[in-house]
């Protein structure tokens, strides 16, 4: 069973951050905000002014907001759209940098196109594998289906090839990585 993760409003989200060259950062809280001015001070010299959340593994940034946890390019599109796309894509493959000149809206296909190999190939060059130690054979994916470009004895004509078609396929959203 998945649940959907509900997010805070765009209001919400300017009471407790500000933006700035791609990262929330925590806004001082007041006295009201706490049960005991303890709590308060402690938040307020720990937190406030200090970016949100902390790199996972993959290189996202999550935030922690009332126990839920929340990616920070996911709350800076919101937090300046007002909405959330299907998926958010960084135009430059780089999953920290949360600028919003380097998110687009995506589909989920879409922002599968602009990601980077996830296993090392025989080629180390996405969609190209070599067979037999005698030829290379290309493959592109596009619209949930895998589709076959050729085989090629030199890896340098396999490489020009491929890339081609990913350009004409996955347009602004190629990636070669």
């Amino acid at each position: 069973m998945t649940s959907t993760l509900t997010y805070p409003s765009k209001e919400e989200l300017h009471q407790l951050f500000y933006y700035r060259r791609g990262y929330l950062y925590w806004r001082s809280r007041p006295a009201s905000a706490f049960r005991s001015k303890s709590a308060y001070v402690m938040w307020n010299k720990r937190y406030a002014e200090k970016p949100a959340g902390s790199r996972n593994p993959r290189g996202y940034i999550k935030i922690a907001i009332s126990k839920k946890h929340y990616m920070a390019h996911r709350l800076i599109w919101l937090y300046h759209r007002g909405w959330l796309p299907e998926a958010l894509d960084h135009k430059n493959g780089n999953p920290s940098d949360n600028r919003l000149g380097n998110l687009r809206a995506a589909t989920q296909m879409e922002n599968r196109w602009n990601s980077r190999r996830r296993q090392k190939t025989s080629t180390n060059v996405k969609g190209l594998y070599l067979r037999d130690g005698k030829y290379y054979e290309a493959h592109i994916c596009t619209n949930y289906k895998r589709y076959y470009i050729g085989r090629f004895t030199r890896k340098s004509d396999a490489i020009k090839r491929i890339r081609e078609v990913r350009e004409a396929l996955h347009k602004e959203f190629t990636s070669h990585a």
